[in-house]
């Protein structure tokens, strides 16, 4: 994607004027005018209402908009600390940037800490605390990253079956209803369920979790014929909402179930199995990762740690469930 366009586009949203813009990028007006309209061609929809009020976002433009400022400052943020060396640059940055090649992996960030006990454990199995590193992104960055061979290897939730590198499914978990302290389920049953669901804001995650998970999240919403939303982008939102009464979700066990009997929330619980849907909790290794000694005894023993250390047990039956 062009920088130079999304860098005018960012302008011209801080002006909402692209006379202003382009004199604050020193750049010319039709060269302003020009950017805006290659970007929006590029992305298939308006960003902005050009009108007498000057440039004002489109609701697309507004939902693009952080994507974009994400972008640029991730990029700048990569320039610092890869930047030309000089007695002021920070030694952290170096220590980042110029560490000797190790195997790494990746681990979806929706995953709870048993799962990375699990990676950390099966790579010290094989390798040295200093011979690896195992970074955490969402999802859909795993994957991405193990099909360009910049990950040897990935845990993650999956939702599709096929992916361009090997892959085992080493678990499979319940989804979980996260609901509001005293919600009552008058029976375990689809209607009931859907009546109670209907109560409430139905907690939706923006991207990356939408994207990831619209196969499961579309089932619900069909199924229980969801209406009502509240989209946020965070777990911690996502708690407070349904701690004070005003929302409910559905999100994998794992997410809010601890280890060993212990709860990850205080937020009340429950799988009900029949209801939601489960998701698979899979091991991706790439193609580099093969080549740097990975093999599926990974995968195997990363499956042998979650067996053997269960996420915790749910609160039991919504109150009315009996």
């Amino acid at each position: 994607m062009d920088l130079e366009a999304l860098r005018s586009f960012l302008a011209v949203a801080k002006y909402r004027s692209i006379s202003k813009a382009a004199a604050g990028s020193y750049v010319t007006q039709p060269t302003m005018s020009q950017r805006l309209r290659r970007l929006e061609e590029s992305l298939g929809f308006a960003l902005f209402e050009r009108g007498w009020k000057g440039a004002v976002l489109t609701p697309q433009g507004a939902y693009f908009l952080p994507y974009a400022a994400q972008l640029i400052r991730d990029l700048s943020n990569a320039s610092a600390v890869l930047g030309k060396k000089d007695p002021s640059r920070p030694r952290s940055f170096a220590e980042v940037a110029g560490h000797p090649h190790k195997v790494v992996f990746g681990v979806d960030n929706w995953l709870s800490e048993r799962s990375v006990r699990a990676v950390v454990s099966s790579a010290l199995d094989v390798y040295g605390a200093d011979e690896f590193r195992v970074t955490s992104r969402p999802a859909t960055t795993v994957i991405d990253l193990l099909e360009l061979n910049q990950l040897d290897a990935g845990l993650f939730y999956s939702t599709e079956a096929d992916h361009p590198f090997h892959t085992d499914v080493v678990g499979v978990e319940d989804m979980a209803l996260v609901h509001p302290p005293g919600a009552v389920l008058e029976e375990v049953s689809a209607p009931a369920l859907k009546e109670l669901l209907s109560r409430y804001r139905f907690v939706l995650f923006d991207n990356p979790v939408l994207t990831h998970h619209a196969r499961i999240t579309t089932t619900l919403i069909e199924t229980y014929e969801i209406s009502r939303f509240h989209v946020v982008d965070d777990y911690r939102t996502m708690h407070a909402l349904i701690r004070l009464g005003e929302c409910i979700t559905v999100v994998p066990a794992g997410v809010v179930l601890g280890d060993r009997g212990q709860r990850a929330t205080d937020l009340p619980s429950a799988r009900l199995p029949g209801l939601l849907p489960q998701i698979s909790v899979t091991v991706g290794v790439s193609d580099a990762g093969r080549d740097h000694g990975v093999t599926e005894a990974f995968a195997a023993s990363v499956g042998r740690f979650l067996d053997e250390d269960p996420p915790g047990a749910p609160d039991g039956d919504l109150p009315g469930t009996g």
